[in-house]
C-alpha cells in the first residue's frame, strides 16, 4: 500500500520555456503595450455588443430598448391586434345581418360586451406595439 497524497499535493510537471521570451514571464505585449486577452480574429469577442446606455430626452434610461425586450413585445402587440380586429369584424357582421352575437343572451348586450372587448384588445395591441 502506498502513502495517501492529497490532490493539490501532486507535482505537476514544469512547461519547456518559451521559445522567444525564455524562461522569463512575459508582462507586456511585443510592442511594449499590455495586450488584450481577445484578438481580433478570437471567436469570444463581440464587437457589436456596446456597454452604453440608451437614455430619453429627460435624461433617464430607456426601457424595453433592446432587442430582447422588441421581440415578445412586437408579437403580443400583433397578436392582440389582430384578435381586436377580428373579433371587431365579427360582431359587426353579426349584428348587420340580424343574427345573435352570443346565443341565449340579449343582442344588445352580447354586441355591447363583444364591441368592447375588440376595442380593449386592440388597445391593448396598440399599447405593445407603441413600447417597442
Amino acid at each position: 500500500m502506498g502513502a495517501r497524497t492529497h490532490f493539490f499535493s501532486r507535482v505537476r510537471p514544469r512547461r519547456p520555456p518559451h521559445p522567444v521570451y525564455g524562461g522569463r514571464p512575459r508582462a507586456t505585449a511585443p510592442g511594449g503595450s499590455v495586450g488584450s486577452p481577445f484578438t481580433s480574429g478570437s471567436p469570444a469577442r463581440r464587437p457589436c455588443v456596446t456597454a452604453s446606455r440608451r437614455l430619453d430626452t429627460r435624461g433617464l434610461e430607456k426601457r424595453g430598448t433592446g432587442t430582447m425586450e422588441s421581440g415578445p413585445a412586437i408579437f403580443a402587440g400583433v397578436v392582440f391586434a389582430l384578435f381586436g380586429a377580428g373579433l371587431l369584424v365579427w360582431t359587426t357582421t353579426r349584428v348587420r345581418h340580424g343574427r345573435p352575437v352570443a346565443l341565449g343572451v340579449s343582442p344588445v348586450a352580447s354586441a355591447t360586451v363583444a364591441s368592447v372587448a375588440a376595442v380593449v384588445a386592440l388597445g391593448l395591441g396598440a399599447w405593445c406595439l407603441t413600447q417597442v
